[in-house]
């Protein structure tokens, strides 16, 4: 089922992007603080009780692997992700450029609009935080095996995902990098233990802006300066 899936390891020592949502730190208090862009980032750091430079557990690295510990009045579904159905396991999840962490996560977004069954009056709003974390060490490199196994980057079906996920999580392997499906000239990466992240600290403040039905999201930087469209 597997024959030269997992045939590439590599030595990975870089940083992933960790895109979530959060409620956005007027910048405006900060610039009242200090006009100098490093004392505004310390107080962005210590606000979040994540400090530059400190190299520690932080639930910005902790927090995805408590989605696959069962609760008992919690579907395990309501956890699952494209390598963990969420009855066992958690995965970590981040991307290698900020723009490809931008993609995944807007879909997802699109989607649980969509999902709610509500028809929204007018725009939808979500409050981004990204967080740039380091990740080191050995993990199986499945980039370009999508030419032979094209269901590694399926859309919406994660059947066999999942069962990569579980091999190579009961095997002890520490994580994946592989082409994003959003975005297939990106890379995410897939922790499986936390033991090869550290160093969380504030990248940047995002805001997404979609109108439902409308087929492009639009993205800004705080002050409302649009960065990026994407479209749907």
């Amino acid at each position: 089922m597997f024959e030269g899936l997992f045939d590439k390891i590599i030595d990975f020592n870089g940083e992933g992007f960790r895109n979530i949502p959060t409620i956005v730190v007027s910048e405006d208090l900060l610039d009242d603080l200090s006009p100098d862009p490093l004392d505004q980032a310390y107080g962005e750091a210590a606000a979040s009780d994540v400090k530059p430079g400190e190299d520690y557990t932080s639930p910005v690295i902790t927090r995805p692997f408590d989605y696959g510990i069962p609760l008992s009045d919690v579907s395990h579904e309501s956890f699952a992700s494209r390598y963990s159905d969420g009855s066992k396991f958690g995965v970590w999840y981040g991307s290698l450029e900020l723009l490809t962490s931008v993609y995944e996560t807007v879909y997802h977004f699109q989607r649980r609009v969509t999902d709610m069954l509500i028809e929204f009056a007018g725009e939808v709003v979500s409050e981004r935080r990204v967080f740039r974390v380091g990740v080191r060490g050995i993990l199986v490199d499945l980039r370009k095996k999508y030419r032979t196994f094209p269901k590694l980057l399926d859309k919406d079906d994660y059947t066999f995902t999942h069962s990569v996920g579980v091999y190579l999580h009961d095997s002890g392997q520490r994580g994946i990098l592989v082409e994003s499906a959003r975005y297939r000239s990106g890379t995410n990466v897939a922790a499986f233990t936390p033991d090869i992240l550290s160093n969380p600290r504030h990248d940047s403040y995002l805001i997404y802006r979609w109108v439902p039905g409308q087929t492009t999201v639009r993205i800004e930087k705080p002050r409302g300066r649009t960065w990026k469209t994407i479209s749907l």
